[in-house]
């Protein structure tokens, strides 16, 4: 617990009960929330947190963010309760430098990943993305473009591959 709280001893708000389990780093610049009950793992590799000066990132309640994964808000990011972001994977809200301008930095465009979302290893969420309630993303996608809830998207560019039923969904709250 005592290395959990100096991992995210810079964050703005930290739930009870959050858990760092291996290295995480952290750069706060702006806001950065993490809900009650949520893990950062990262063993074998660190799990990179980031936000700008104007950023704000918040993972929400029971959200599990894997080894590897890196995740940096110029503006917004919004990670959902019961998310489960599985190793490797990039969101960013900006891409960092123009196309020919590369000492501008471009305006971000909000990701938003709603309540109970898998992302896959190593896939990559682009800026201005929303990911709906219950969706999979598969491991090494790119999307870019929202996914409707309870859809599974797959591939490069990720295209929606197969539907779930919503009304076979179960949160599990025990988690």
């Amino acid at each position: 617990m005592a290395k959990s709280r100096f991992a995210l001893r810079s964050l703005d708000v930290v739930g009870g009960g959050c858990r760092v389990n291996g290295r995480a780093v952290v750069e706060n610049l702006g806001r950065m929330e993490l809900g009650e009950g949520s893990v950062v793992r990262g063993i074998p590799t660190a799990v990179e947190l980031a936000t700008g000066p104007f950023g704000t990132l918040r993972i929400g309640r029971r959200a599990v963010i894997n080894s590897g994964a890196s995740i940096c808000a110029h503006g917004t990011i919004t990670i959902g309760d019961r998310a489960l972001i599985g190793p490797g994977v990039m969101i960013n809200d900006t891409s960092f430098h123009d196309l020919h301008e590369r000492h501008v930095l471009p305006e971000p465009l909000a990701v938003i990943l709603e309540d109970d979302v898998w992302i896959g290893a190593k896939a990559s969420i682009l800026p201005g993305v929303r990911i709906g309630r219950g969706a999979v993303v598969s491991a090494h996608a790119l999307v870019q473009r929202d996914v409707e809830a309870f859809t599974i998207v797959s591939g490069v560019p990720a295209v929606v591959v197969a539907r779930l039923n919503p009304r076979k969904f179960v949160v599990d709250e025990s988690r």
